[in-house]
């Protein structure tokens, strides 16, 4: 229980009132012993106890009345999390708003989505407990932090809006323990809005061990997560892959892919009705969904056999997350996908030249080039869509050229050399080959089959990972870094580096037949080498696919908009928004990344180990939900003092009809320490003895 107004709370001593006034009542009287009247007292002995505990009741109900009066001014507050806190307000309050493209979920009824209801429920919270506390926010999609300077404008600040990113956690989290350790803030709330999804928490992410030591070591820090799980589960999505251009017998046509997804299994095939928009043209293609997705591959549209480059979206009726219904693409004549491998080892560099450059389209261009380590000075950067690297790691100037090839959006995939050493590029080496401990090949872990190179294809089959047998590994040392796949010892056999653009890749093992099976079980081997040398050629060539939130604020400042939905987007906002853009040079769609649309949340078990140590306070929440974060409850209060002061207002009738007696009577009763109020409740006597006795103390006491 917290409260607004503590200072008021200094009254509850007044809540012994009633008792003190009983004490002071009842010393008003002398009360002097009567031989006479003792048969009054023994009359009156078998209702004593009824009386007393009536009278008991009566003082309860009195001191209710006034606590429930003093509780009531006093303000109090209640939640789900305020019986972990105090009345102290912390030094600094940091809201960590997962902003990513799966926060939009709606509540088809009240149209509010996981980030609105969220932020909408701390700016509340925030501002009936406000006491110049220093609020500061930090988004997923930015990831800086932003002080805001009041509690009225925290729901109406960009940095707090939708966004079509992906969110990282870890990282985000990370920012946090340094923003507190650098301001040397003292008493700190740090409260997560989010949604819980698998890939946004990336609990595998080697960056946890070092969130975890620094928040659980930190004094005054309370955790609070507030968390919306559960997931739409007729919520449609859809994707568009390998957008090109080619010509065709009639003219000229354009080739994509399309897939659509469901959260949840369909119990039976569902009609998807789409819209695709080319250039501002819509046509209509009808779909099946089956399960949960719907694939069309090789889909074909005519377009002006003049037209050479453009744009487009492919739509999905609406439903409860609309970031997701919507997949813009531009087309333009399509880059050469040249692959450059560095390698000594003759053998290795043919199999990376049959994986690299054997064609998947044949409208697209796939060259391949194989330089030895001491050619490498003749890379042609401008070139190329990816680096395949098995040699010693570069340094000096050759390293300073990969980071700027990497940087500018295109790949780099490194393998072992045959005698690895010390050199570091990127803060990553290699260590030494192994063999495996037990029988002659590795055994796996689960790999990820959600996303990156060895996810499922878009059938939703996946790839035969399981059939491959790798004989020898290489061991790295590797700083932060997403891993795709590694043996049950913890060797990394696949592993995706964290860049601000771009994609670098190890491989701890070779495709040669002393090493693995790769070649001959060569589906997998060439799906991850075609995957990563897409996502480099993605950066080159006049149209471009960006994942929102991987480009920087000052390039899109120079961005023109090519459709109406993209002209509304702030110019702030371009890089982490959805849209279609122009700039000097090339054509830009900008989509959220396809992590985003799995369903998948972390489950309680895996969210306990990543926050171990952390003391966490979960509120599980609703989308567009009446549950408050804190509300003043002084209406109970007021109504349990109304309730008690009826309650003593019953107590108060007599249950007995008063009897009217001469004053003499009276008198002789008050006279010999007997209260009124028990004397006039017995019965008149008839006669006898106790009239006579009653007449007698009567006149004794005159005397």
């Amino acid at each position: 229980m917290s409260f607004l107004q503590p200072a008021f709370l200094f009254a509850l001593p007044l809540i012994a009132l009633p008792i003190l006034i009983h004490l002071i009542n009842q010393n008003r009287h002398r009360t002097v012993p009567w031989a006479a009247t003792m048969f009054l007292l023994k009359a009156r002995q078998m209702a004593r106890g009824m009386a007393r505990l009536r009278y008991l009741l009566l003082m309860a109900a009195r001191m209710l009345a006034v606590a429930g009066l003093i509780f009531a001014v006093s303000r109090p507050m209640s939640g789900g999390w305020l019986g972990l806190t105090s009345s102290n307000a912390p030094d600094v309050t940091v809201i960590v708003l997962d902003r990513s493209a799966s926060m939009e979920e709606q509540n088809t009824t009240t149209s509010e989505s996981k980030r609105s209801t969220g932020l909408k429920k701390l700016s509340e919270m925030l501002q009936r407990t406000e006491s110049g506390t220093r609020l500061v926010l930090f988004d997923t999609a930015t990831r800086r932090p932003l002080e805001v300077p009041s509690v009225q404008e925290l729901e109406s600040l960009p940095s707090a809006g939708s966004s079509d990113t992906s969110a990282d956690l870890p990282t985000v989290l990370q920012q946090v323990a340094d923003f507190l350790e650098t301001s040397k803030a003292g008493r700190a709330d740090v409260w997560v809005c989010s949604d819980l999804r698998q890939n946004d928490w990336s609990p595998s992410a080697g960056r946890w061990e070092a969130v975890r030591s620094e928040l659980s070591n930190r004094e005054g820090l309370r955790l609070f997560l507030l968390a919306y799980p559960d997931v739409a589960a007729d919520n449609l999505s859809v994707q568009v892959s390998n957008v090109h251009r080619r010509e065709a017998l009639e003219g000229a046509e354009l080739v994509m892919d399309i897939l659509v997804s469901r959260a949840t299994p369909a119990e039976k095939p569902v009609p998807i009705e789409l819209s695709i928009v080319i250039d501002g043209a819509r046509s209509v293609l009808s779909m099946e969904l089956t399960g949960m997705e719907a694939v069309r591959r090789g889909h074909a549209i005519a377009i002006d056999q003049e037209t050479k480059e453009g744009w487009g979206r492919v739509e999905l009726p609406r439903d409860s997350n609309l970031t997701d219904n919507i997949y813009r693409f531009v087309y333009a004549e399509p880059a050469v996908r040249k692959t450059v491998i560095v390698s000594d080892n003759d053998q290795a560099a043919r199999l990376f030249q049959v994986a690299t450059g054997t064609a998947v389209d044949r409208s697209l261009v796939f060259e391949t080039e194989v330089l030895p380590s001491s050619s490498i000075g003749a890379i042609p950067w401008d070139q190329a869509a990816m680096v395949v690297w098995q040699a010693k790691l570069p340094d000096g100037l050759v390293a300073e050229q990969l980071r700027n090839f990497v940087a500018s959006g295109r790949t780099l995939f490194c393998f072992p050399p045959d005698e690895p050493d010390s050199t570091e590029f990127l803060n990553a080496s290699w260590k030494a080959w192994q063999d495996p401990t037990d029988g002659d090949h590795f055994r796996f872990r689960p790999w990820r089959t959600d996303e990156d190179l060895l996810a499922n294809s878009q059938s939703g089959s996946p790839l035969p990972v399981g059939q491959v047998s790798i004989h020898r590994g290489c061991d790295a040392l590797l700083p932060p870094s997403t891993v795709l796949w590694q043996t049950e010892d913890g060797l990394p056999l696949l592993s995706r580096l964290t860049t601000d653009r771009g994609s670098v890749y190890f491989c701890g093992t070779l495709p040669t037949s002393a090493e693995s099976n790769l070649v001959t079980n060569g589906v997998t081997f060439y799906v991850m080498m075609q995957r990563a040398l897409a996502q480099g050629a993605a950066s080159l060539g006049r149209a471009q696919q960006l994942d929102a939130g991987t480009t920087t604020e000052p390039v899109a400042a120079d961005w023109t908009a090519l459709d109406d939905l993209s002209r509304d987007i702030w110019t702030s906002q371009r890089t982490v928004s959805a849209g279609l853009f122009r700039d000097s040079e090339r054509l830009l769609a900008v989509n959220r990344p396809a992590a985003e649309d799995s369903p998948e949340v972390i489950s309680d078990e895996t969210l306990h180990q990543v926050l171990d140590g952390i003391e966490v306070t979960r509120i599980d929440d609703t989308v567009g939900g009446a549950m408050q974060l804190a509300s003043e409850v002084w209406r109970t209060f007021l109504m349990l003092m109304i309730l008690a002061l009826m309650a003593e207002a019953v107590l108060s009738i007599p249950t007995e009809k008063m009897v009217s007696k001469p004053a003499s009577e009276q008198n002789s009763a008050t006279a010999i320490g007997v209260p009124a109020s028990i004397a006039s409740g017995f019965p008149r006597r008839r006669a006898g003895v106790g009239a006579s006795g009653s007449q007698q103390a009567t006149s004794e006491t005159r005397a």
